[in-house]
Parts: structure tokens; sequence; C-alpha cells
């Protein structure tokens, strides 16, 4: 999550009358700055490409926008910072002339650090702001430069699968970034202007020149207040042409079938296990229904992380004194075989790491052979050790609290 920025692409055949003052000009109207307010002198700040042809040099500084234009054209490819009014710094990137490359957008934006929106760090109001000022500031360069595509999304160094190898219909993406807009040459691929406007996305927006999609509230779904939007998938509704009758089925049934990673570990195979007790989740889940599990609880709702083996009876055994923890659990949510003689129901914990196909988990995040080199699982949720004499040494009482817990 360290190095997600926010970008902004924009793909088009054509450039507008005077693209970089129309561009400064966006950019005030949507109520950025192009000129910081730390800055005395109030100048423009701007970059042109290298001779060689290898990056930019350094930074410059104009007090005329002119000055700034006639440098930009004297190279055919510059840069100018410009800043929100909370002066987080943006990068505006126009590039003049040709490119080498089949695809390149004439324009982009290098955007600030993703936490900007994180409403861990800030308030929901302050979030939802600065998104709506970066969708208006889209909104109106997609207005200006008619692209056939553009896209906002958060990513670290490359935009994987975002970008198009060619132009429509000859090439497609591989996954939808976070605010799309397809511009009338999609419509074909995807089934018309009216299909596309039935998207099963968070929003869809009709423009003169194409359609805008967003998938989800804020620029970034790393951050669990947000809205997710549809639970089905836009990009298989347009690029694999799926009826939202076959997208809502399919989730059903993924829905209602569940997934045990550790099935897939054979006999002697070690791992970590999120596991819960039923005296702290609830009495009702003594039938060890994991549809209803899946559907109730979370990894929020753990007791302990034990570090457990698979034994030739599809059952789970605490690594370090043989424990008995659970049975594996197959598709339909049902535990597989029988319980040890000796263990009462009470005593089957309940994994937190099965899941239904929704969000599964595979099973190399459990995985875990040696104390020394713990699993994802563990090293995000930390695990339990069971003391010698046992995991129920006080009865049926949820030991939880007297576990030692190592980071």
């Amino acid at each position: 999550m360290s190095a997600l920025r926010l970008n902004i692409y924009l793909f088009a055949n054509d450039l507008p009358v005077q693209p970089i003052r129309s561009c400064i000009r966006i950019i005030q109207d949507s109520s950025f700055s192009a000129v910081s307010e730390t800055d005395r002198n109030q100048e423009f700040v701007f970059g042109t490409k290298k001779q060689s042809g290898s990056g930019y040099g350094d930074w410059e500084t104009a007090a005329e926008l002119q000055t700034l234009v006639e440098r930009i054209q004297s190279t055919g490819t510059g840069r100018i910072k410009f800043w929100s009014p909370e002066e987080y710094e943006f990068h505006l990137y126009v590039r003049l002339c040709g490119s080498d490359t089949r695809v390149s957008p004439p324009v982009w934006i290098w955007g600030p650090h993703a936490r900007m929106f994180s409403t861990d760090e800030f308030a929901r109001e302050r979030v939802e702001h600065r998104t709506e000022m970066l969708v208006d500031l889209f909104v109106r360069l997609v207005t200006l430069f008619e692209p056939w595509y553009a896209f906002t999304h958060a990513y670290d160094e490359q935009p994987s699968g975002i970008v198009p190898d060619d132009s429509p219909p000859e090439s497609g993406i591989e996954r939808l970034p976070w605010l799309s807009f397809f511009g009338s040459e999609w419509y074909d691929r995807f089934g018309g202007r009216d299909r596309l406007l039935a998207a099963p996305a968070w929003k869809v927006h009709s423009m003169d020149t194409g359609i805008l999609i967003r998938e989800h509230d804020f620029p970034t779904a790393n951050y669990a207040d947000i809205d997710r939007g549809s639970p089905l998938s836009t990009y298989e509704y347009l690029f694999e042409q799926r009826s939202l009758s076959e997208l809502r089925a399919e989730r059903q049934r993924k829905k209602n079938t569940v997934r045990d990673p550790f099935l897939e570990l054979e006999p002697g195979d070690r791992g970590c296990d999120i596991v819960a007790c039923k005296t702290h989740i609830s009495p009702d889940t003594t039938e060890d229904d994991y549809r209803e599990i899946t559907d109730r609880f979370d990894t929020n709702d753990r007791c302990y992380v034990l570090w457990v083996q698979r034994d030739e009876h599809d059952r789970l055994r605490e690594v370090d004194t043989g424990l008995f923890v659970r049975r594996l659990v197959d598709a339909t949510g049902t535990p597989i075989g029988d319980r040890p003689e000796h263990v009462p129901p009470e005593r089957e914990l309940i994994s937190l790491s099965v899941r239904n196909e929704l969000d599964s988990w595979p099973v190399e995040f459990f995985e875990m052979e040696t104390e020394d080199e713990p699993s994802t699982a563990g090293r995000v949720f930390g695990l339990h050790r069971v003391p010698a004499d046992g995991f129920w040494r006080h009865g049926d009482e949820c030991p939880r609290e007297l576990l030692e817990k190592t980071e």
C-alpha cells in the first residue's frame, strides 16, 4: 500500500487547440491551482524533456504562462506542477509530438500518495470532497480531449492490466480501473451504448462522447470504509459479454460453495489456522454449517491462531501437542468424517480460514512448515502457543486470554 499513487491517463488520437493553456484553465476551474500557495512569487513550475530523450530536466519556473507554453512546445513534451487546495502536489504531463509506441497517452497526471483517500487517517467527509474534486477534474479533461479511453487508478510502478496494447476494438484490458471512460469506439464490443449504460458498476454516467464507469466510491479499495459497489463483475459483463442473470447465478453459486484451503494440503503438511471456539462465536454453530458461519463471522471474531498439521483422517491437529483442532470441511460446508470419540462437539474449534468462494484465501496464505518461517496469516494475525498441559486444562472454558501469543 505504501507506494500507491493516484494517476490519470487519457488516450486520444488528436489534441485540442492550445492543449497546455486548456489544461491549466481546467486545473484552475476544478479548484486546483497551477501555483503553490507557499510560493511568494506565484510562478508556474514546469519541466521539459531532455534533448537526449531520457527523462526530464530540472524543474524551471516562469512568471508568465506563455513562457511555459513556448518552452514545452520547443521540446514537444513537458510536465507542470499543480496543487490541490490542501497543497497535495500533482504533475501534469503533456506530449505534443508523436510516439514510437502503438498506444501512448498524450496527457497523463501523476498524483499524490493514495493514503490521502484513507478514511482511517481522514474524516470520511474530507475524503469524499477530495474524491469528488478528482472526479470533476477527470470529467473536465475527458470533455476537452475526447479520448477513446481514459482512466484514474491508484497503482505503484506500472498500471498492470488497465492499459490496452492497441486501440479498440483490436485490443482490450485485463481489469477495470477505479474510474474509466470508454469512448464510442468501444460500443460495438460491449453490445451497444445501452448495454454499456446498464453495466453493474457503482456508478455509470453518460457523456456526449462516451460512458463513464466508476467501480466504487473512493479511489482505492484497500481501505475498509468504502462502498465497493455492485457485487457483480463489471469487467465480466463488458469484456466477456456475460449477462446480468448469469453473473447473479454464478455469485449465488459461489456464495453457497465453501472452500477449506487445508483440503489442498497432503497428510503431514502444516499451516496455521485462524480459529474460534463455539462459546465465543455462537451456540447456533454446533451443527457446524460453514455456509452460515462464513456469512456471519470473519477473522475479527477469532479466538486464536494455531499451528496445525493435517493427519490421514482429514483432521487438523495442533503441531506441538497433537491436540485435535477440527475436521476438514467439504464444498457444501459440512465437516468431513467424524470427530475423535473422546472429543465432545463443543471442543471442536471453528475455522475462520474457511470462507465461501467469493472471498476465499489461497492455501499459500496459511502454509507453514516451521515456526522460524511463519506463514502470511501467522505474520498478519500472530500465533498462539498451546501449553504442554493441554488446551482445555480449564474445562470447556475458552483459554484464549491465557494463551501466549507470539508476534
